[in-house]
């Protein structure tokens, strides 16, 4: 019985020795945390918490409602980063690391529930500087993982630039050292996985980007509802551009990666991508010809990517299931002309800049599509990055357009409207940045012009009458070819120049000078 008693006493010592050296390290690590980060000199927050659970035998601890601000938020308010944080999980902490050595070493992070506000600060928010070197003297982990945060980011006047929700977001095998954060990417690791909905992005004055949804998994990237949308209506927009430029409006159902591999090789980026699939784009490029010409020479797309400084290979993209609007509005008091293409499906290969490769393919670009709604066209366009010239070729086939559907274009462009039939037109368009030779070929009857009176959908009779006395109403049943060359108008894009060519082999084999226009 004495025995019995002395050894519950003793077992009861061991028990209460142990719970007050369990609540002695608790305290100790509960002080100890906070003051290893403020006492480093490179962190520049500061980080407080409601409460905090620490548990020694699964060496683990939990942070409930934490906060976080600039060091110096009192005396610069709304400037630089602030948090809010539900609960920071973290497993299997080294006591001894933390004892000896100043420095919290843990298996892994888990941050649920952040709320993140970066504001306007003079210095623009780098993650090298204020997360990741302070991090590298202070904390070690292999997994970080946030869960279900939220994010925005805010102009010098208070305004939303960024937004984001239910980003989820997880990286393991991690090492921040002396030589990872001094690279492009300051973090080592082996897997990362994002996500995220509800994406928002003000790019400047004239386009904001959303995104209902975005994830990358182990080089599997996929977003859905992007939208390219103008923050200004076409008048304000023409009103706000010095000269001449295109208005977009694209939105995509989806894109999707099945593959890809980014990073940085020698400081150099690189983005190697095996196939990019968009599906169901409708792209809308408006352009107001009331605004001044912008006289500077564009770069054809051969060039654009030969001037590329990073390492850039998508071996295939593709588009399905497509629409693209062209609209050119001449004043506005008349509709805008417009080109269709529906149904349009792209293929385009070997999408390369040279950085990095020893030999390139050419690239080329498959399209086929409905032009106006109507009539199948299909395209074969390739160049090849390393010609200096720029030399590229075009080769098109449309059939079975009824020409009154041209007058969406010539109504508002040309003052006039067409009738008649369009039953095949083959071309092969050879360019470079100077000029282009080629062929033109095409077949029609019953091809017929209305000249309308200026500010009136009513007919001119008299021009309308001299239009049709000169206009090669028929083909005869055959194809009626020509040879074709125009010089380039530099300052102009490709688009430009394939229509003076098209126009060049219009006006050889069917219609007069009177009714073609140089067009953008």
């Amino acid at each position: 019985m004495h025995f019995l008693k002395k050894t519950a006493i003793i077992v009861a010592s061991i028990t209460v020795l142990l719970l007050l050296i369990n609540f002695g390290i608790s305290y100790w690590v509960t002080q100890k945390l906070p003051k290893i980060l403020q006492s480093e000199k490179d962190f520049p927050y500061n980080i407080n918490y409601d409460d905090i659970d620490v548990r020694l035998i699964s060496g683990s601890f939990t942070i409930h409602n934490a906060y976080l601000a600039p060091k110096d938020s009192l005396s610069t308010k709304n400037k630089g980063t602030f948090g809010k944080i539900k609960q920071i999980e973290v497993e299997q902490f080294n006591l001894w690391a933390l004892l000896w050595q100043n420095h919290i070493k843990v298996k892994s992070i888990t941050i649920d529930s952040p709320e993140v506000i970066l504001y306007h600060k003079q210095k623009k928010h780098a993650t090298q500087d204020s997360f990741i070197k302070p991090l590298k003297n202070t904390i070690t982990t292999q997994r970080i993982t946030i869960k279900k945060g939220k994010l925005r980011i805010l102009d010098s006047l208070q305004n939303v630039t960024v937004t984001a929700s239910n980003i989820n977001f997880k990286i393991t095998n991690t090492t921040i050292d002396s030589a990872s954060v001094t690279k492009e990417i300051p973090v080592r690791y082996k897997n990362y996985s994002f996500s995220c909905d509800s994406l928002l992005y003000k790019v400047n004055k004239f386009y904001t980007i959303t995104l209902a949804h975005i994830e990358n998994n182990e080089g599997v990237f996929s977003a859905s509802d992007f939208k390219l949308i103008p923050q200004q209506n076409r008048t304000q927009f023409n009103n706000s551009i010095p000269v001449e430029r295109d208005q977009f409006t694209i939105t995509a159902a989806k894109i999707d990666i099945p593959e890809n591999d980014w990073g940085y090789n020698s400081d150099t980026l690189f983005v190697h991508i095996p196939r990019l699939n968009i599906e169901e784009v409708d792209a809308n490029i408006y352009r107001g010809k009331m605004v001044k010409d912008d006289l500077k020479t564009k770069k054809l797309y051969s060039q654009m990517l030969r001037e590329l400084d990073f390492d850039l290979k998508v071996d295939t993209l593709t588009l399905k299931k497509s629409t693209i609007v062209y609209e050119e509005q001449l004043s506005y008091d008349k509709p805008s002309g417009k080109v269709s293409f529906s149904n349009f499906d792209a293929s385009i290969y070997n999408l390369y800049s040279p950085v990095g490769k020893k030999e390139i393919p050419d690239t080329t670009i498959d399209v086929q599509a409905l032009f106006m709604k109507q009539a199948p066209l299909q395209v074969h366009w390739f160049f090849n990055i390393t010609d200096a010239s720029d030399a590229f070729t075009i080769q098109g086939k449309l059939q079975k357009l009824d020409a009154t559907k041209l007058n969406a274009v010539t109504k508002g462009l040309m003052n006039a409207k067409t009738s008649g039939n369009i039953n095949k037109v083959d071309f092969t368009f050879n360019g470079n940045r100077e000029k282009s030779t080629g062929t033109f070929a095409i077949h029609y009857d019953n091809l017929k012009v209305e000249i309308l009176k200026k500010d009136s959908n009513d007919k001119n009779e008299l021009l309308s009458i001299f239009g049709n006395l000169i206009i090669k109403n028929n083909s005869n049943n055959t194809m009626k070819n020509t040879d074709v060359a125009v010089e380039r108008v530099k300052n102009k894009s490709v688009f430009n120049f394939l229509w003076l060519f098209i126009q060049q082999g219009l006006k050889n084999t069917a219609l007069p000078s009177l009714f073609t226009t140089n067009n953008d």
